[in-house]
Formats: structure tokens, C-alpha cells, sequence
């Protein structure tokens, strides 16, 4: 383009040297000159628009080239965050006095331009806004092959194929203060369940649709001089409980109507945390007519994340459970017309090791006394409870228990994962809930889940689970036992069994009782196995 123009000139200046010369036979008038030379700057001046406008074009290319841009509404490209935008910053204010000298020696009064990612604009505003909202539900349809499809020992054979509930926690969070290093956040949790049987899904308490607030609380950080990067926190909230995923229950369990806390102290190469929690209870009569009020508390402490070698943790807990009686308890108690309420204490140390493949396992290893030591025998769940709900009855008389428990996950092979849930236990001289006072127990629950690994949204696997107890008490022995067996389907987001979610699964679940002295359990039309199907949607954000 740019040659032809220059041709153009160069014929245009001989054509015009000849008629300055009288060259042409014809001679030309001045008119005609000026004319002829108007045409021909006209189109040069096309010719060199022409030439900007595909010169504007290349840089254009070069400069989408160098920076992609944006994608605009509509169109097909998925925004992912890491886009970036141009931002100018202002020129810091100067002084007029050799202002002008100086921006043209070093350019500073100029703006300069920044960039940042979307990415980034989106954490800004979320933390100016300070709000946050997150939560964790379950649900899904199933049915049976005998009508109602019914869940058995989901704390002993597992929860996978053998839960019908929709439970749901919902916690939002909202910041209230945050200046001079100091913060402080509000936090309101509510949890519950949503009957998966009947459409109503009305909340009430004679249903299976339950609503309750389990946490109302302030956490700051900041306002203890001392110990500026711990949390202190006051209200409706406990220590975080800590889960045998599989199994649904909670290993290291507390309750707390009210407290106080203090989180993330550091302590050496670990962190500790420490609990001051009020949970009363309604205390029994011994004949069961009527209950009381009795205030406890109960105080937990726990060192967590020692490190100990590579990838691997070491955790230390210790709860203890004590009633604040009244004159009028301790002499219903005295006269034995009300249970006696009895102090207890718990005990865990976890061993956390993390692979290299991704996979981790938990070693668990616990002891307890009393009614939190009861709780170790619950067929159906293992919570270390001091009451029973909101009840406090039974005549517990200083007996002991403990357990080991393994869970956890590891890839076999870059196709194949397996998890698994693994429980050893026993104890002497306990309540039992279904067996009554002066109790032995031993216990021993087994989970296994291996599948084969399509690719990351699509696992197919089988959960094998199987447990035995035995209660021994008045010289009777009460034998209680089942397996499970589901095969499945997931879709997925990832190929972690235990710690990725939202999840699909479509099963087929058989349950069969072997035995069952201890609860008495029957499936419809008094079966003692249960054949069933369904699909269920488990997420957490």
C-alpha cells in the first residue's frame, strides 16, 4: 500500500515537471493545473487514510495478541477470575513550584496504570462487605422392596444407601468490626432435618422436620493484648466436634447452650483451644414421673496440628462433663427418688498422617468414664454424650470404656480409591440405655468402600460393612449383628470420596440382621432384611 503511494508521487512530479516546462503539445491552462492537481491530492489523501486505517488494524491485532481481552455479555468464553483490567492510579498531589520541570524529567505526574484480576476485585468486595453464607444439606428420593425403606445401625454399618433424612446446616456470618487489628464477627447457625416421606414440610417438633439454632455467637480477634492472633469468642458455640464421616457420628462431641472460648493459641509448634460450656439437663426420677432442672459444665481443651513428621499431625483432647447441683438434688439424690448425676470425662489423642497421593488416614484412640462412656455403645450412633437428648437418667456407677478408630482414604491405584471406617470397643460396669446398669460391652464395626475411577466426575464402586456387639449384663448375654452391602454410582467433582462435594450417588442397598438383642430392630412386616434403592444429592459450600 505504502509503495503504490510513493509510486504515485514520484509519476505525479514528473507529469508536473513536464507542464512547467511546456513538455505536452497541449498546453494547459492554470485553471486546468489546479484542477488536475485537486484531483490528485484527493486521492492521496484517500490513499493515506486507506493506509492508516490497515496500519490501526495490525496494532489492534498485535495488541489482542499481547493482552486478550475481556469477554463481553454473551459471549461464549467462560469468565474464570484471572482476567485482568486496567486501572489508573491518580498522580500523588505536587506543588506547582518546579512541577512542571519535574513531571517532564521523570514523567511522575503522569497517572500511572495498574492491573488487577477479577479474581481479585471479587475478594475485595466480599471483604468489604464482610458477609458470608455457607451450609450443607442432603436429600434424594429412595423406596424399598416391602413398602417404607427404613435405616438401620447407620453408626455401625454405615450412612451410604442407608439414610432417608435431609439434614441441613445453614451458617451465616457477617462482620461487624474491623479496624486498628481488631475484628469481630457475628455468627448465627441453624441445622435441622426435612422429612424425606411426606411432602409437608412444615417445621414442628412431633415430625421428622426439625429446625434449631445450634450456634449465635461473637468471635473477635485482636482485643487480647497478649494474644493477638487468637479467636475469643462468646455465646452459643462449642469446639469444633470431630467426625467419623462414615459412621455420622462424632468422636470428640460437645454440646453447649452457652459459652466462652479461645482458639488458635499458639503453644509451642501446635495450637490449643480452650472451652467453658454450659449445657443443663432434665434429670429423671427414679420412678420416671417427673424431671428437674440441673445446670452443668463442662470445660474442653484441646492441642491440635503437632507436627510431628513429614505429613503427619498429632492431636490431644481432654473434656470434662460436671453438674452444679442445688441443696434440693443433692438431697432428692440422698433420699434416691431422683438419678444421681455423675461427674465425666473423656479422652482422645488422633493421629493424622496425608499421603503423597492425596489419600490421609486417622488413628483414633479414646477412653472415658460414667455417661459419656455409655455413649460408646449406641448401636445406631457413638456420640460421647453426657445426657441422653436432653435427659439425664441411669444408674452410672464409675465404669470405664475406650475404643480405637480408624477412617480415611488412599488411591490403590491412580483408578482405584477405597475409604474405610473402622471401630474396635469395650468397657465395664455401664449404663446401657437398652441393657440397663452395670453393663460390659465389646464392639467392633467395620466400613469398606473401594471404586474404580472413570475419570473425575464419574466413580462406581460397592460399600461393604459388617459389625458385632455383645452386652453382658444380669448374667445375660444380648448378641447384636448385620451387614450391608451397596452397590453405587457418583457423580462428582472430584475424585476424593471423603472431601469432595456436591455428589450425586445412585445405589441398590441390602441390610440383613443377624441378631438383634440389644434394639429389637425390624424391618416392614417384621422382616429382618430390607432391600432398597434410590439416589441422593449430598453438597457443602
Amino acid at each position: 500500500m505504502l509503495g503504490r503511494y510513493f509510486n504515485k508521487l514520484i509519476v505525479f512530479s514528473i507529469i508536473f515537471g513536464f507542464f512547467s516546462n511546456n513538455a505536452l503539445a497541449v498546453k494547459l491552462t492554470v485553471e486546468q493545473r489546479l484542477e488536475l492537481l485537486e484531483k490528485e491530492l484527493i486521492a492521496n489523501k484517500q490513499e493515506l487514510k486507506a493506509t492508516r486505517q490497515e496500519l490501526n488494524l495490525y496494532k489492534e491485532i498485535a495488541e489482542r495478541r499481547d493482552n486478550p481481552p475481556m469477554p463481553v455479555a454473551g459471549a461464549p468464553a467462560k469468565v474464570t477470575g484471572g482476567e485482568r483490567v486496567r486501572a489508573q492510579t491518580p498522580a500523588p498531589a505536587r506543588s506547582a513550584k518546579g512541577a512542571a520541570a519535574a513531571d517532564v524529567a521523570d514523567g511522575a505526574g503522569a497517572a500511572k496504570e495498574t492491573s488487577i484480576t477479577l479474581a481479585d476485585i471479587s475478594s475485595y468486595v466480599k471483604d468489604d462487605l464482610g458477609f458470608t453464607y455457607s451450609g450443607y444439606f442432603r436429600s434424594g428420593w429412595a423406596t424399598a422392596a416391602h413398602g417404607v425403606p427404613k435405616s438401620w445401625a447407620i453408626g455401625s454399618l454405615g450412612r451410604f444407601g442407608n439414610e432417608y433424612g435431609g439434614w441441613f446446616d445453614l451458617i451465616l456470618k457477617q462482620k461487624v468490626y474491623d479496624a486498628d487489628g481488631k475484628t469481630a464477627h457475628a455468627v448465627v447457625w441453624l441445622d435441622g432435618n426435612v422429612g424425606q416421606s411426606y411432602s409437608n414440610g412444615v417445621f414442628d417438633s412431633t415430625s421428622d422436620n426439625l429446625l434449631q439454632f445450634s450456634d449465635m455467637y461473637l468471635t473477635t480477634t485482636g482485643f487480647l493484648p497478649f494474644l493477638p492472633d487468637s479467636s475469643l469468642w462468646v455465646g452459643k458455640h462449642y469446639l469444633r466436634n470431630y467426625e467419623i464421616q462414615m459412621l455420622d457420628w462424632k468422636a470428640h462431641k460437645a454440646d453447649s447452650a452457652g459459652g466462652v472460648g479461645l482458639e488458635n493459641i499458639q503453644a509451642g509448634t501446635g495450637k490449643l483451644d480452650i472451652a467453658l460450656m454450659r449445657q443443663d439437663l432434665k434429670v429423671y426420677a427414679k420412678d420416671y414421673s417427673t424431671t428437674e432442672q440441673a445446670n452443668t459444665n463442662a470445660v474442653d481443651v484441646r492441642m491440635r496440628d503437632i507436627p510431628l513428621w513429614d505429613k503427619a499431625t498429632l492431636g490431644v483432647y481432654g473434656k470434662y462433663n460436671m453438674a452444679n447441683k442445688s441443696d434440693t438434688q443433692r438431697e432428692n439424690e440422698q433420699r434416691d427418688t431422683f438419678f444421681a448425676m455423675k461427674d465425666a470425662w473423656l479422652g482422645t489423642v488422633v493421629l493424622r498422617q496425608n499421603f503423597a497421593n492425596g489419600g490421609f488416614n486417622e488413628w483414633t484412640v479414646q477412653a472415658a468414664n460414667n455417661s459419656v462412656a455409655s455413649g460408646f455403645m449406641h448401636i445406631s450412633d457413638a456420640n460421647p454424650d453426657y445426657g441422653s437428648n436432653t435427659y439425664y437418667y441411669g444408674d452410672h456407677t464409675g465404669g470405664t470404656a475406650y475404643r480405637l478408630i480408624s477412617q480415611g482414604e488412599t488411591y490403590l491405584r491412580p483408578d482405584v480409591i477405597v475409604a474405610n471406617a473402622l471401630v474396635y470397643g469395650r468397657g465395664n460396669d455401664l449404663y446401657s440405655y437398652e441393657t440397663g446398669a452395670h453393663t460390659d460391652f465389646e464392639t467392633f464395626r467395620a466400613v469398606a468402600r473401594p471404586a474404580y475411577i472413570w475419570n473425575q466426575y464419574n466413580q462406581t464402586g460397592v460399600e461393604l460393612a459388617y459389625f458385632n456387639q455383645t452386652n453382658n449384663a444380669n448374667n445375660t448375654a444380648y448378641h447384636e449383628s448385620g451387614y450391608k452391602t451397596t452397590l453405587f454410582h457418583t457423580l462428582k467433582v472430584n475424585t476424593s470420596m471423603l472431601t469432595s462435594r456436591p455428589e450425586i450417588r445412585f445405589y441398590a442397598t441390602y441390610l440383613k440382621i443377624l441378631e438383634n438383642d440389644i434394639d429389637q430392630f425390624a424391618f416392614e412386616d417384621e422382616k429382618d432384611d430390607q432391600v432398597s434403592v434410590g439416589v441422593q444429592a449430598e453438597v457443602w459450600w
